[in-house]
C-alpha cells in the first residue's frame, strides 16, 4: 500500500484528526487527492446520466464513491492544515476559523450525498438527476465560501 493510500485509508477511518497523527503536508496531499477522487466519480455520474437512459451500474457506483467520501470528509481538514507557505492548498482560512458554517457546508453535502445514494439505488432517472443537481449546489456552496477559486 503506497504512502497516500494509508493517508487516506487513515483520513477515511478517522484515525488522522486531533492529534494530527500524520505531517501537516501529508494530511493536505491526501485531502487533495480524496477531493479529486470525489470530483472524478460526481463527474462520472453525471456523465452517465446524460442522454436518454442512465446508466444506472455507473451511477450507483458513483453515488457509493460519493458517500465514502462525504463520510470521510470529516476529517480532511484537522487544524494545521490550512493555508501554509509549505504546502499549496485552496482551503480558505474560513474552515478553521468559521467552523461551526463549515461544518454545516458539510453536513449538507453528506446530506445530499445520502439522497443522491438513495436516488441511484431506486433508478428514476428524474429523481437520480434532480438529487444529482442538489448535490453539486451543495458542492459549489462550500467551493464558493471555502475554495480559493484561482486557477493553479
Amino acid at each position: 500500500m503506497s504512502r497516500r493510500s494509508r493517508i487516506l485509508a487513515a483520513l477515511s477511518l478517522g484515525l488522522i484528526g486531533a492529534p494530527l497523527l500524520a505531517a501537516p503536508a501529508d494530511v493536505v496531499r491526501a485531502r487533495i487527492a480524496g477531493l479529486r477522487e470525489l470530483g472524478a466519480a460526481f463527474k462520472n455520474a453525471n456523465d452517465a446520466l446524460r442522454g436518454g437512459e442512465p446508466q444506472t451500474i455507473m451511477i450507483r457506483q458513483s453515488a457509493r464513491e460519493i458517500v465514502s467520501a462525504a463520510r470521510a470528509q470529516y476529517q480532511w481538514f484537522p487544524a494545521g492544515t490550512g493555508p501554509n507557505p509549505a504546502w499549496k492548498t485552496a482551503a480558505r482560512p474560513d474552515i478553521w476559523t468559521q467552523t461551526t458554517r463549515f461544518r454545516t457546508a458539510q453536513d449538507n453535502f453528506a446530506r445530499a450525498a445520502d439522497a443522491f445514494q438513495r436516488a441511484a439505488m431506486g433508478g428514476n432517472a428524474d429523481a437520480m438527476r434532480s438529487s444529482a443537481r442538489t448535490l453539486g449546489a451543495t458542492c459549489k456552496a462550500c467551493h464558493d465560501q471555502f475554495k480559493n477559486q484561482e486557477k493553479s
